[in-house]
């Protein structure tokens, strides 16, 4: 059995009009994704603008949720970072907290890097930090960091640490590679990061799903993976899959993070919601933008689909 699953939402990131992170938001956000009924929160991923944050920015925000509550149980907060002493810094912090687990983006500045070295980042990375029971989830999106998680390093790092390896998100979107990984490596937990095709990844062995779009249709995604053996007893459930396909195909026609802060900003009738950290850029007047307007007809429809909660 895989050491970690569920339904994790990789958490957007609140901003102040001077872009610090804007905390009262933060955790009133974090504590809606968790009503939606989310295993937990994978917060300073891609989606959560984390690349464009200092370590300090990250490490005072977490301290800061879990003063205010948030089980650090529920968090998988992203440290891996282009420093190894960064990533070694707030990885340490995190492992501190007592926090779920930690997902690792590789370091992704360096183009065509080889598997050795790869693998010498993450070695580095676990034994500095040398908490031997601690859980890490590698991160592959190789389409924004140009470095594969390949089967080769999958392999060695789990000969090299068994107990703390343990899973992987996969963003590229590639089903066969995901089902392959599931497949060939027992009792790895395989996170689909691909809101649209986590049931399919899932049916199939996969862990779970770590997602942006759950930051808006969380309750939907949700109610489809923890009810994935109920399907033939839920009459609508193709149609509940059919919907989380038409908002992911509508939220990523445009940049997402944008459309998902510029959607909140209206629904929640918060205009700081609509802040981000450069180069990503604010939908101005996002009550006449286009993908906005068919994202709020989609997510309309979650409450009158899903029959009980």
């Amino acid at each position: 059995m895989v050491k970690i699953s569920g339904v994790f939402s990789a958490a957007l990131t609140p901003l102040n009009s001077n872009l610090s992170i804007n905390q009262d938001l933060y955790l009133r956000h974090c504590q809606y994704l968790m009503r939606q009924g989310h295993d937990g929160l994978a917060i300073f991923g891609t989606t959560g603008e984390a690349n464009s944050l200092s370590v300090k920015d990250k490490k005072d925000n977490l301290d800061f949720l879990i003063n205010n509550r948030i089980d650090p149980k529920v968090l998988i907060p992203g440290t891996g970072s282009s420093s190894l002493n960064d990533a070694i810094d707030m990885t340490k912090h995190s492992v501190k907290h007592g926090v779920r687990a930690a997902l690792l983006l590789p370091p992704f500045y360096y183009k065509n890097v080889s598997d050795d070295g790869v693998i010498n980042y993450f070695r580095h990375l676990i034994e500095t930090v040398g908490d031997s029971e601690f859980h890490y989830l590698l991160y592959h999106i190789p389409q924004t960091s140009s470095v594969t998680i390949n089967f080769n390093i999958i392999e060695n790092l789990l000969k090299l640490y068994p107990k703390n390896i343990v899973g992987l998100k996969d963003s590229s979107g590639d089903t066969d590679n995901m089902l392959k990984i599931i497949k060939y490596f027992n009792n790895f937990a395989v996170f689909c990061g691909h809101d649209s095709l986590a049931l399919h990844v899932c049916k199939r062995g996969g862990a779970g799903a770590i997602t942006a779009g759950t930051n808006i249709a969380g309750k939907l995604l949700c109610f489809i993976i923890h009810n994935i053996h109920k399907e033939k007893q839920i009459e609508n459930f193709e149609k509940l899959q059919n919907l989380m396909q038409q908002i992911r195909e509508t939220l990523t026609s445009d940049e997402p993070i944008s459309v998902m802060k510029a959607y909140l900003s209206l629904i929640d009738n918060i205009p700081e919601w609509n802040n981000l950290l450069p180069p990503l850029k604010k939908i101005k007047n996002p009550n006449n933008h286009k993908t906005i307007i068919a994202l709020k007809e989609l997510i309309r429809k979650i409450d009158d689909l899903i029959p009980f909660t």
